[in-house]
């Protein structure tokens, strides 16, 4: 008798936990109902899709089962992490060098490494200087390739600078509409590998140190003689040295020499042809080679267009093969030499 009394209560007990379920269960459904009469019958909440472990869950003492675990791919600090992008010869002159142990370590950095082709793709006995004294010029020259904050992609904006971590020179940065983005023109071509302390994005050269302005190239450079008197003539030298972010499209000594010699005698003895002149080569904007796309129209400072494109590994201008060296990076700007006289309508 006591048996059958203890489970007939047991049953009891069990049936009252259910009905107090049920009944704040359907007390919830109601209102949701009511509320979806008064706002409209899109309106959607827990109570109208049935889902009863979802409000029961906000009921007291009332627990949801926890989610199984779900494993994520462990990240590596920039060391590793420029092993897991193939970015081998950089780690190995990391490791070479003293910097191993500074991007292993504590810290937020942006590491814009060289591909192992970028490396091979470097001047020899320059490449050979920088491992024969790596404590030094490898340091440094890795250094310059480094910011000491993380930057993603997104946070690389067109036109910026960032400070490298090599005697605070800058990093010219170009974000394209086209998504490139370039770093002292050396493309981005693996970006945004997260590392345990910064982030690795992998690039297409080896970047060096720039210091000069498009002024003080022409200045020096002696297949730019020509263009050099040609600027001064102008009065816009000085406009080259200035702040600001321009493409130059450089005639060579020897461009200026394939024009008839009358003609380049009355462009001197005209200082408004020569502003012409000068600006139609003049783009204000940064168009490194990387992000030119085939048969881009880009309006010169002359005001006239251009049409800028490829043709295989070359840049082409206006349709015609002319570009003999490309990307001489500056603090303003970039240069392309180009091996023909680009002669403006108003000239």
């Amino acid at each position: 008798m006591k048996l059958l009394f203890a489970a007939t209560f047991a049953l009891f007990v069990l049936s009252a936990f259910d009905q107090a379920d049920s009944s704040a269960y359907d007390k919830i459904v109601a209102h949701s109902r009511i509320r979806a009469k008064k706002e409209g019958p899109n309106v959607r909440s827990p109570a109208s899709r049935g889902d009863k472990e979802e409000i029961l869950q906000h009921l007291p003492n009332w627990k949801v089962p926890a989610a199984p675990m779900v494993k994520v791919a462990p990240i590596d600090n920039v060391y590793g992490t420029l092993g897991l992008v193939k970015a081998t010869t950089t780690q190995d002159y990391s490791d070479m060098s003293k910097l191993r142990q500074e991007i292993e370590g504590a810290g937020s950095y942006t590491f814009f490494a060289p591909s192992n082709d970028a490396w091979d793709l470097l001047n020899p006995e320059v490449r050979n200087a920088l491992v024969s004294n790596v404590n030094i010029e490898l340091y440094n020259a890795l250094h310059y390739h480094m910011v000491n904050k993380r930057l993603l992609t997104k946070d690389l904006k067109n036109g910026m600078t960032a400070t490298s971590m090599y005697n605070d020179l800058n990093l010219l940065i170009n974000h394209y509409s086209n998504g490139v983005v370039t770093v002292n023109c050396a493309r981005i071509i693996h970006g945004n590998q997260v590392a345990t302390n910064g982030v690795v994005h992998v690039i297409d050269r080896v970047i060096t140190a720039v210091g000069n302005t498009i002024q003080d190239v022409i200045e020096v450079d002696d297949d730019l003689s020509t263009l050099n008197t040609v600027a001064t003539a102008s009065g816009l030298i000085d406009k080259l040295g200035q702040p600001g972010h321009f493409t130059l499209f450089a005639p060579t000594n020897d461009a200026f020499d394939k024009l008839d010699r009358d003609v380049l005698d009355r462009l001197m003895e005209d200082k408004n042809s020569l502003q012409a002149l000068l600006n139609y080569h003049l783009l204000n904007s940064v168009q490194c080679s990387e992000a030119i796309m085939a048969g881009t129209s880009h309006e010169t400072l002359e005001g006239s267009n251009i049409e800028i494109g490829c043709d295989g590994d070359s840049l082409t201008v206006n349709g015609i093969k002319m570009v003999l060296r490309k990307d001489i990076v500056t603090t303003n700007g970039v240069i392309h030499l180009i091996d023909q006289v680009l002669m403006p309508d108003s000239g």
